[in-house]
């Protein structure tokens, strides 16, 4: 008896897993209209998320390089005097 309650659990439990993505939309975008604001939102807020690293890397990278050729040229302008 206590087998057979076990077995009807975990069907009514693999039938509920396997509904579930059936019943909520399986991305954020994926409920939404044509043409919604909310997708044009989302999809810009991930292409944010994609470039912001490379925006920060570049940022950095930029920022190193210009210290650098000002130090150059200061070493420059000091062993020319």
């Amino acid at each position: 008896m206590l087998k057979s309650t076990k077995v009807k659990a975990v069907t009514i439990a693999g039938a509920i897993v396997a509904a579930v993505p059936r019943l909520a939309s399986a991305c954020a975008t994926c409920g939404l209209a044509d043409g919604d604001q909310a997708f044009h939102a989302y999809k810009t807020s991930v292409l944010f998320m994609l470039v912001s690293p490379y925006a920060s890397f570049a940022a950095i990278g930029g920022i190193t390089y210009l210290y650098y050729r000002r130090s150059i040229r200061r070493d420059r302008k000091s062993t020319t005097k």
